[in-house]
């Protein structure tokens, strides 16, 4: 039995070896199954990714029926964190609570999270970019990276002091002065919504070090911060570009490099806003069978992400995303 497990695994990393490295060539002959779940968000494009990945001559399978994209409400994505599924897709940061069950089941590791598409930039609840918003009458013109650290962290690992009052980002005359209040904050605690992880992970951390954030005076969450800000000129929050409301204003956003960008469908096709987000699908990046590795791979070729611009619900993977998507996927390691 011994030595049928070791021919069986030698098998297994031949087939591996042979899997393209360039993502348009052909692909490893043989059809293989992969399985694993979907968020219900992506009930319409799933099935037109799996189509097109037949027509390679391979199968996956999505976990009917599609869940929410939580493993504690998901039977389908817990099974995948629990090490039972090839691969789970996601429309939103992965939480804390689900890296924390993967992790207690794969000896520590995180999964890979490798986009796939790119969110509807202004779509609520379709992965749309986020964006921080401050009253309309608010003449602050654009905020960077360290600004907004700044502001909602309380560990500020980018490297400015604490602004707690407008003056301290730059405005003048009878701003200088005003509070900065900070809208929100419920959505932080006790479970960080998945727009509160995208600024905590993309700003208010920094490298190995994880941000915390600053204690919010405002209470409320993302149901009612874009409310708050609108009636309030000192109030800052963020939220989802599909969830803006008259009395809020979208504030251009500059990253660790570049000008501010405001979000916009070009910003978001050219991946230049830097608050975006992305479909990703999560892998076991040390483990993945040959036919999760040809799936995987499937997903950011260009017939694959001719599906999803087709579908129309999410948008192609933008330059800067599929390179790092690739780049990802180059990493990939059967088992």
């Amino acid at each position: 039995m011994s030595l049928l497990k070791g021919c069986l695994r030698l098998v297994s990393l031949l087939a591996c070896a042979m899997l393209p490295a360039a993502l348009n060539a052909h692909w490893w002959a043989g059809s293989q199954t992969t399985a694993g779940s979907a968020p219900i968000i992506l009930s319409g494009l799933a099935p037109s990714l799996v189509r097109s990945f037949a027509a390679t001559g391979h199968q996956a399978l999505i976990t009917a029926p599609l869940g929410p994209p939580q493993g504690k409400l998901d039977p389908a994505l817990e099974a995948f964190l629990e090490g039972h599924a090839d691969f789970a897709l996601l429309t939103r940061e992965i939480s804390e609570a689900d890296l924390a069950t993967y992790r207690s089941y794969h000896g520590g590791r995180r999964p890979m999270i490798l986009p796939i598409a790119g969110g509807r930039w202004d779509r609520f609840g379709y992965a749309d970019a986020v964006v921080v918003i401050v009253n309309r009458d608010n003449p602050i013109r654009s905020l960077s990276f360290r600004q907004i650290d700044a502001i909602f962290s309380a560990t500020r690992y980018r490297g400015d002091k604490a602004a707690m009052r407008w003056g301290d980002i730059g405005l003048r005359g009878p701003w200088k002065y005003r509070p900065i209040r900070l809208a929100g904050s419920g959505a932080w605690t006790p479970e960080e919504s998945a727009r509160a992880l995208t600024i905590k992970r993309q700003i208010l951390s920094v490298g190995k070090r994880s941000g915390r954030w600053r204690p919010g005076a405002q209470a409320g969450d993302e149901t009612t911060v874009v409310e708050q800000v609108g009636r309030d000129k000192g109030a800052i929050g963020f939220t989802g570009m599909g969830h803006i409301a008259p009395g809020a204003r979208v504030v251009p956003v500059s990253g660790a490099h570049g000008p501010a960008v405001a979000p916009s469908r070009a910003s978001a096709r050219d991946g230049t806003y830097p608050l975006l987000r992305t479909v990703g699908i999560l892998v076991d990046a040390r483990h993945a069978s040959p036919g999760t590795v040809n799936w995987v791979r499937f997903l950011i070729t260009p017939e694959a992400q001719r599906t999803i611009a087709v579908q129309g619900d999410f948008m192609p993977l933008a330059p800067p995303q599929l390179a790092r998507a690739r780049r990802l996927a180059a990493q990939l390691r059967c088992r």
